[in-house]
């Protein structure tokens, strides 16, 4: 690690230790950019790879069906002294992102566990702000849950678009086009979360198991819709 911080050795070997959980491969640096491979095992696993983020290295090495043979040449890090470290809170999402993709992606897309987790903190606002206009401002409740819910689906969106649509994020025009389909989709979200979970409580289901179902059902619904309208992945095509 050479004159690293001591925080930032410390993220780096929370970081290796993550990647040999997936990878079950004892790599020094699994997250390093510079390394050689064997083309015969690039040919074997590319089509396997995830393509999230940049860490290629560990993309490859997570998505081989076998034990991978490897040397390793050491070096010490010196004091940086040209550019800015790429390191921050986005490239900390894309990495959770591909360990995901790595661990759960047969089952669960990992965009829809980041989703879920810009959804939770959304709920948490959204208790917080509502108690806030009740509380403290005395403003009716039917007032206060319509206008904590646009702030909240306004949030909503805006974290999806910095942290779970990361490299589909929407910027000008297309960004208020987005945050519109945004709020509409998630409003037939709300509306079938409510009849799920009504539904449910009428078959004597636990408030709280009918609750989480129809929650789930609204985040399904929200996550399928706007992945294919509000972030769908536009390819540009060249004019040859």
């Amino acid at each position: 690690m050479g004159e690293f911080s001591q925080g930032r050795v410390r993220l780096s070997n929370l970081g290796r230790r993550l990647s040999h959980f997936v990878s079950k491969t004892d790599l020094s640096d699994p997250m390093s950019g510079f390394f050689v491979l064997d083309r015969k095992f690039l040919e074997e696993v590319v089509h396997s790879s995830s393509g999230i983020g940049f860490k290629i290295l560990l993309d490859l090495v997570t998505s081989a069906q076998r034990p991978v043979r490897f040397a390793e040449v050491p070096y010490t890090f010196r004091k940086r002294v040209h550019g800015a470290s790429k390191l921050d809170l986005l490239v900390g999402i894309e990495y959770l992102l591909l360990l995901l993709d790595k661990t759960v992606g047969d089952w669960i897309p990992p965009r829809f566990v980041i989703f879920g987790m810009v959804g939770s903190i959304g709920y948490l606002i959204f208790v917080a702000v509502l108690a806030l206009m009740i509380s403290v401002f005395n403003i009716p409740f039917a007032a206060a849950q319509s206008i904590t819910t646009l702030i909240v689906m306004t949030a909503n969106f805006f974290l999806n678009n910095i942290l779970t649509y990361r490299d589909r994020r929407l910027r000008g025009g297309r960004f208020v086009r987005g945050l519109l389909t945004f709020l509409l989709a998630s409003a037939f979200g709300v509306t079938a979360n409510v009849l799920v979970a009504q539904f449910l409580r009428r078959q004597d289901f636990p408030f709280y198991l009918a609750g989480g179902i129809g929650l789930f059902v609204g985040s399904v619904w929200n996550y399928g819709v706007t992945s294919m309208i509000t972030w769908r992945n536009v390819r540009v095509r060249r004019a040859r």
